[in-house]
């Protein structure tokens, strides 16, 4: 009888897939679809090798809470390992992140505490410090994804390598978004080693401070944005720029109608990030020699996101769409 044993062991081993819109003719763009994973982001990599490596070194026990701060990828893929695990799971999450992950995240089991978006990193009533100070409180295991680098080596080990593989080395550009930096930094980091003239390419909204920081170490006050799963108000451990070759700016009015344009003409449905890196994509190929093969991450699926960029009327709330026009993309 062919199955498998339980959920985590379907983490992992998603495919990637050829993309063609914006992809000029002579160059390989393909996406490694990360929303094939249990929870329907990448961030099912990262929980499942923190949690499993902690239980594994005694530092959790079935019965003990874990805690996080999360835009909603990594607090779902938390809530799930937890569940499995017979964990407790707390989730700290910003308010402007979508009704569809909070939701999810509850549907394991978890509790989740929902801060004031516009609270910064620092500030005690936003999500990062809600987290820290609950774990110190209360003894709880923090996950701290932005600092850990168990995150970096969970896709060190797995991401990496699976791409290395797939493409039968012949990878000569990855594009990811940066968010804590652990999807960018482990998976960039293997695929240099196996081949240094590799180009890595970080992928950032308007409003984070990464960029700034990848290109000359300056760090800078950040504005907010309305994609979801990447940038950030502070530089965390978990990105290691001197990874990053090149990092590229793209807007929210670019990402989302980007990534409602790939679902209508290429039938993949991705959430907001994926457009910002569809975006980078495109730059990236139309600079790269003929032959190039450029790979890139979709984090998460466009489900998530349907009270949000899949959702005229948000759309046009947030200016992204004009008005009195009927919609297109």
């Amino acid at each position: 009888m062919k199955m498998c044993d339980g959920i985590l062991d379907l983490i992992g081993r998603t495919p990637l897939m050829r993309l063609r819109t914006g992809i000029p003719e002579g160059v390989i763009a393909a996406v490694k679809l990360e929303f094939q994973n249990p929870t329907g982001s990448v961030k099912d990599r990262m929980a499942y090798h923190i949690v499993r490596k902690a239980l594994n070194a005694g530092k959790l026990k079935a019965g003990d809470t874990i805690i996080d701060n999360t835009s909603g990828n990594t607090g779902s893929s938390l809530a799930m390992v937890a569940s499995v695990y017979g964990l407790k799971a707390i989730l700290v999450t910003p308010d402007k992140t979508s009704q569809e992950k909070i939701d999810l995240i509850r549907s394991f089991g978890a509790e989740v505490i929902v801060t004031p978006a516009e609270a910064g990193h620092h500030d005690p009533a936003g999500c990062y410090m809600v987290a820290r100070e609950l774990a110190k409180k209360h003894g709880y295991f923090d996950v701290d994804q932005y600092d850990s680098q168990d995150n970096v080596e969970a896709h060190y080990l797995s991401t990496g390598p699976e791409i290395w593989d797939d493409t039968g080395g012949r990878i000569t550009h990855f594009v990811a978004g940066i968010g804590t930096g652990g999807t960018f930094s482990g998976t960039a980091r293997f695929l240099k080693e196996r081949n240094p003239r590799m180009k890595a390419i970080a992928v950032d909204p308007e409003g984070s401070i990464f960029a700034a920081y990848i290109r000359d170490r300056r760090e800078t006050e950040g504005h907010t944005y309305k994609v979801e799963g990447i940038g950030s108000d502070v530089i965390t451990k978990a990105l290691h720029p001197e990874l990053a070759d090149e990092v590229i700016t793209v807007s929210d009015k670019d990402s989302f109608t980007r990534a409602r344009l790939i679902a209508r003409t290429e039938g993949i449905s991705g959430g907001g990030s994926a457009g910002s890196v569809a975006v980078a994509m495109e730059q990236v190929a139309r600079s790269a020699e003929k032959g190039a093969v450029i790979v890139g991450i979709f984090a998460d699926a466009g489900i998530r996101y349907l009270s949000k960029c899949y959702n005229d009327d948000w759309m046009r709330k947030q200016g992204f769409l004009a008005a009195q026009t009927e919609e297109t993309l």
